[in-house]
C-alpha cells in the first residue's frame, strides 16, 4: 500500500472522469474549473465576480466646485440668517421679511445638505443632487434681491455679501446639468 496523502483534492476526482458523488463518468476535454474560480495548482482561487466591477469615470470639476461652493454658501446663509434672527437690530419686523429669512434658512440648509450629497457622491452621472443644488441656490437668490429691493434689513451688508456665493452656485449646478444634458 502507498502512503496516505489525506483527501483527495478536486482536481484529481475530476481529472480521472469519474464523478463520485453520483456515480457518473464526467465527459472532460480539460481541467474543470467551477464558475467564478481560477485553477492554480491543486486548489481553486475565488474571482472577483463578472460585471461587479466597472470602470467609474472622473469625477466632474464642475460638480466638486457647485459642491464646496454650495457649503459655502450654506455656512455664509446660516450665519446671515442667525443674526438676523436673535440679534437686536434684525430690522423691521414685516411679512415680507420674515418669508425672505426662512427662504435663507431653507436654501441654506438645503444647499449644506446637497452640498454634501453632490460631494460624497461625486461620480455618480445625472440625478435629482445638482438641480436641488440650483432650486436652493435660487432661493437664497431670491431673498437676497427682495432684501436689497426693500432695504428694510437690519444688516444692510449681508444680501451682497450673500449674492455672490448663491449666483456662483446656481451657476455652477447650471453648469453641470447642461454638461450632462450634453454627453447624454
Amino acid at each position: 500500500m502507498g502512503e496516505f496523502r489525506g483527501a483527495m483534492p478536486m482536481l484529481s476526482v475530476l481529472q480521472q472522469g469519474h464523478d463520485y458523488s453520483t456515480g457518473d463518468e464526467l465527459n472532460i476535454d480539460g481541467p474543470h474549473t467551477p464558475p467564478g474560480q481560477v485553477q492554480n495548482g491543486d486548489q481553486y482561487v475565488q474571482t472577483a465576480p463578472q460585471g461587479v466591477w466597472q470602470f467609474k469615470p472622473k469625477a466632474s470639476p464642475l460638480r466638486i466646485s457647485a459642491g464646496v461652493v454650495g457649503l459655502v454658501l450654506s455656512v455664509v446663509g446660516i450665519l446671515f440668517s442667525g443674526i438676523l434672527l436673535f440679534g437686536r437690530n434684525g430690522g423691521s419686523s414685516t411679512p415680507l421679511n420674515g418669508w425672505m429669512i426662512l427662504f435663507v434658512i431653507v436654501g441654506s440648509i438645503g444647499s449644506l445638505v446637497t452640498g454634501i450629497v453632490i460631494l460624497a457622491k461625486q461620480r455618480k452621472r445625472g440625478g435629482a443632487t445638482p438641480w436641488l443644488v440650483l432650486s436652493f441656490a435660487a432661493l437664497v437668490v431670491v431673498a437676497c434681491l427682495s432684501f436689497m429691493a426693500t432695504r428694510d434689513i437690519g444688516l444692510p451688508g449681508a444680501p451682497p455679501m450673500i449674492m455672490p456665493f448663491a449666483l456662483a452656485t446656481a451657476v455652477l449646478a447650471g453648469l453641470v446639468i447642461l454638461m450632462e444634458k450634453l454627453r447624454r
